[in-house]
């Protein structure tokens, strides 16, 4: 019923105007102006300019109050569907913040650069040439909520890897032929110091996030599912990105970081730096990984650390708890 309103407005500007045409042809139909039918003329068009103000007005209030109506149903509608997207896909993980260091702690530290436990007769690997692979990283696993089900039983990682690992020149693919050790207890560990000739040190601090979200579509998800969020975003005239992450977070923008991750639980956001768990934050396609080799963590390019994977690259790592066996994966731009 409502949409006929307008038209009922216009019928009655239409009948309005057509009155004060008549009024002016019986008032000048042929004969003088008299006075009496002068102030008959001013007096009807006064009521007949008031009459179109109202209605200009009516009209006015009608269509603005339709369009308040519109724009609170997109809002309400932009509002459920984050609501229910942020339900669905937000994990928890852990981010492990880089900070330059000179001097390492010597107990449970993670850092970058640098490997500094091992079991008794281990010593540093080497390649097929028998050249030593770089001290990448040491990785102590935190008791933290976002630690995935496959790091439960592992209490540190050490990784090495080659030089070429992480060459500065854009045009060269990024290549990871590295060793990786698991350790499930701290039991028996004894120090070392093996430092990266090309690499500085960083200290990795574990930050627990629970905001954590995809980044759509380049995180491994099914079609099915980007095809639902957009089909979303289509609906209530939302943008993925910018109105359910809302922050993008990456290991070579550190001006960028909050003080705290986890310091506004209300909002989310997709890290594209060092981390343990969540969700991988990949720079091309997906990659196809068997079912059994769950993601668990990633390492980003670190400008503090000297770390470049090609172009501003990430390593993916995937582990398979039963067999302790590791698949890794590299991406650049």
């Amino acid at each position: 019923m409502k949409r006929f309103f307008p038209i009922l407005g216009d019928i009655w500007m239409l009948a309005v105007l057509i009155l004060l045409v008549l009024k002016l042809v019986r008032a000048f139909g042929g004969r003088g102006v008299s006075s009496d039918n002068m102030n008959l003329l001013i007096g009807g068009g006064a009521a007949v300019f008031l009459v179109a103000v109202l209605g200009l007005y009516c009209r006015k209030r009608f269509f603005a109050g339709r369009k308040l109506s519109r724009g609170c149903c997109r809002d309400a509608c932009a509002e459920a569907a984050v609501r229910e997207l942020r339900a669905k896909w937000r994990r928890n993980a852990v981010v492990l913040r880089s900070t330059p260091a000179t001097d390492l702690p010597e107990w449970k530290v993670s850092c970058l650069g640098r490997v500094t436990w091992q079991l008794p007769g281990e010593t540093q690997p080497v390649d097929a040439e028998g050249k030593p692979l770089e001290p990448l990283a040491t990785i102590f696993v935190p008791d933290l909520p976002g630690v995935p089900k496959a790091f439960r039983e592992v209490a540190l990682i050490t990784v090495f890897a080659s030089e070429e690992a992480w060459s500065e020149n854009p045009e060269e693919k990024p290549q990871l032929g590295c060793v990786i050790r698991t350790y499930p207890t701290l039991d028996g560990l004894v120090p070392c110091n093996y430092a990266a000739a090309y690499l500085k040190p960083c200290l990795l601090t574990p930050e627990p996030v629970t905001n954590e979200m995809p980044q759509w579509p380049n995180c491994g998800g099914e079609d099915a599912e980007w095809d639902a969020i957009r089909a979303l975003e289509k609906k209530c005239k939302l943008d993925y990105h910018e109105d359910v992450c809302g922050a993008v977070y990456a290991g070579y923008r550190k001006e960028e970081f909050p003080s705290a991750f986890g310091a506004e639980p209300d909002k989310c956001a997709v890290y594209e730096t060092h981390k343990i768990g969540g969700y991988p934050t990949y720079i091309q396609d997906p990659v196809e990984i068997p079912e059994d080799y769950p993601f668990v963590m990633q390492i980003a390019s670190d400008f503090d650390a000297g770390l470049y994977i090609a172009d501003c690259g990430i390593y993916y790592f995937y582990y398979n708890a039963e067999k302790n066996d590791w698949r890794v994966y590299a991406e650049s731009y």
